[in-house]
């Protein structure tokens, strides 16, 4: 989500979800899986209407640079297939173990080690600049 108005929508949606669904959850220790579970798939949402909108729309060339660092490897990481990218996004970035990623995205824990794997590998040739598009 690059877009502030979007990240808006998806937090607002991910409150009001849980709110109409908090009867659904079935165990208290698993809050904070099922919140991210919702909010993820409210990113997913907007994602895909975005993508739509794409073909309507030209692209943005907003100019706004954050550390160089940070940049490139948000560039390398938004190069990444999405399910490599947000095994990575959610392991790294926001701390969750392989097992809580399996539940999040509803897959096995062997898939989420395969594609933090093939993620990490292909993000290491990008940084390293070179081809990493086997994906």
């Amino acid at each position: 989500m690059k877009d502030h108005h979007d990240i808006e929508d998806v937090f607002h949606n991910t409150i009001l979800k849980v709110h109409e669904k908090i009867g659904q959850l079935r165990q208290d220790d698993y809050f904070e899986t099922w919140v991210t579970s919702i909010f993820i798939n409210e990113c997913r949402a907007i994602y895909r209407k975005k993508n739509r909108q794409v073909a309507e729309c030209p692209p943005e060339t907003a100019d706004e640079r954050p550390i160089e660092d940070r940049l490139e490897l948000m560039e390398n990481l938004d190069q990444l297939d999405s399910h490599h990218k947000e095994a990575i996004i959610l392991k790294y970035l926001q701390g969750y173990s392989q097992q809580e990623i399996a539940d999040i995205v509803n897959v096995p824990v062997g898939t989420v080690k395969s594609r933090l794997y093939r993620g990490l590998s292909t993000l290491r040739k990008l940084m390293e600049g070179g081809e990493g598009n086997e994906l």
